[in-house]
């Protein structure tokens, strides 16, 4: 597991460092604390990709699709709100993790990791932890 610490003023170069370093990897699976950061990396990340719309927490949505420049999706899930396997059926996300080649970046996926290890070989864990007597710097680890 890679550690580094990370300033939030510079979130969005390292997005776009774990972008160019996906080696054919399309989950990312975004671990931490309630405003630890996962939301604001994937607002920067999106940015670096040239998304066209809004990007926001889809916390009580569950699932955003944000689409580029060039009409290439990116699918943004945050489970804090799911209560069940239920309700990842209504938005589809079993036929979106199987058959996606679409970047997709989870938030608070421990609640459901059973759905997502068998996806293992494509995803990418990164931790953002918060640093005491810091609040601009996340320590990410990344695995």
């Amino acid at each position: 597991m890679k550690t580094e610490l990370v300033d939030i003023k510079n979130l969005k170069e390292f997005a776009k460092k774990i972008y160019d370093n996906l080696d054919g990897r399309n989950i990312l699976l975004l671990h931490g604390n309630l405003g630890s950061g996962k939301t604001t990396f994937v607002r920067e990340l999106c940015e670096v990709l040239n998304v066209e719309n809004q990007v926001s927490s889809p916390s009580f949505l569950i699932l955003n699709t944000y689409i580029d420049n060039k009409k290439r999706k990116y699918h943004h899930l945050d489970f804090y709100r799911v209560e069940d396997e239920l309700d990842l059926d209504y938005i589809g996300f079993n036929d979106l993790i199987e058959n996606s080649k679409d970047l997709i970046l989870i938030e608070w996926p421990d609640k459901f990791l059973d759905m997502i290890k068998k996806y293992n070989h494509r995803t990418i864990n990164i931790y953002f932890n918060f640093i005491e007597d810091n609040i601009n710097v996340r320590e990410v680890k990344i695995s």
